[in-house]
């Protein structure tokens, strides 16, 4: 079982993913705001960051380059998520994302985005 932080402003797209993730055996930890992610990486450290892109307080983007930035976080996969059109998918991979995940989320391929990040 991993332990997946979930971080998005829209709080029923994280209570879903929370409710899927635990449907498929994983732990779920939630934050609607990029501080409370940060207060929760800093208190338990999770396996993968699902992470989206249009915070209040930060760009999901410039917390992803955050996170590759401090060596304790470097190797936490990130899956950035959003509603962009067009995807940003060459904005996250140069943030350091792991996979880009476009809204609305299909379920599968959460999963198989997942199992792309060793989380499976």
């Amino acid at each position: 079982m991993a332990t997946i932080l979930i971080v998005d402003d829209e709080y029923m797209t994280v209570e879903m993913l929370a409710t899927f993730l635990r449907l498929i055996g994983h732990d779920a930890t939630e934050a609607l705001t990029a501080r409370q992610a940060w207060d929760q990486i800093e208190l338990r450290t999770p396996d993968a960051i699902l992470l989206d892109i249009m915070l209040p307080d930060q760009n999901g983007l410039e917390m992803c380059k955050e996170l590759r930035q401090k060596p304790e976080f470097v190797d936490i996969p990130v899956i950035i998520i959003s509603a962009a059109a067009p995807p940003q998918t060459a904005e996250a991979k140069e943030a350091g994302a792991s996979e880009y995940l476009a809204k609305p989320i299909s379920l599968a391929i959460l999963k198989e985005k997942l199992k792309n990040v060793g989380v499976g």
